[in-house]
């Protein structure tokens, strides 16, 4: 099974990838990956969304109730999120909330007692670890960072567009419990 460093060290790495994003050009920064979906700047800013429900999953067990949004609170975080991208941060603002949010979540991580890490908390009535819900969010980062990356070799001259995938309103498989 996987470690809760080797989870922390995806983080981390995660964080190099976002902020490589600085390099491609302005306009591929809110183009729509393929028809019907979000645009890298989008998707880092959904990803932002869900670092920030993290902390909660790292608090001492007993108030470790709730570390993911219900079903329609996750749609309505993921559509501000867009609309936030989209319409009123510059691609600077939102890398760099990233990692921000992201760097401070890697502080809290890495606090956490070993015992924590291991100890069963609830959502919704589906008991999981700390280190089992780190996981599904490196497995979420990992979806989305094949996703921005598929674009971009699209985007670097072969013709077709990315292969299409219906996952995006992840909102979906965190909120019932991964």
């Amino acid at each position: 099974s996987v470690s809760y460093e080797s989870v922390l060290i995806h983080f981390r790495k995660m964080n190099d990838f976002v902020q490589s994003l600085k390099g491609i050009p302005e306009r591929w920064w809110l183009m729509p990956i393929a028809e019907g979906k979000w645009s890298p700047g989008e998707i880092i800013a959904h990803l932002i969304e869900w670092d920030r429900f993290l902390p909660k999953a790292a608090e001492p067990a007993p108030a470790r109730q709730d570390g993911a949004p219900r079903l329609g609170e996750a749609d309505e975080l993921n559509a501000r999120a867009a609309r936030w991208a989209r319409e009123e941060a510059s691609r600077e603002e939102v890398l760099a909330a990233f990692h921000h949010t992201r760097t401070r979540l890697l502080k809290r991580l890495e606090s956490v007692p070993g015992t924590d890490r291991d100890a069963p908390f609830f959502i919704g009535n589906r008991s999981l670890t700390l280190t089992d819900y780190l996981k599904g969010l490196a497995d979420h980062d990992e979806h989305h960072r094949k996703q921005i990356e598929a674009f971009l070799r699209t985007r670097d001259g072969s013709r077709n567009g990315p292969a299409s995938d219906s996952r995006e309103g992840f909102g979906c498989k965190l909120a019932q419990g991964l």
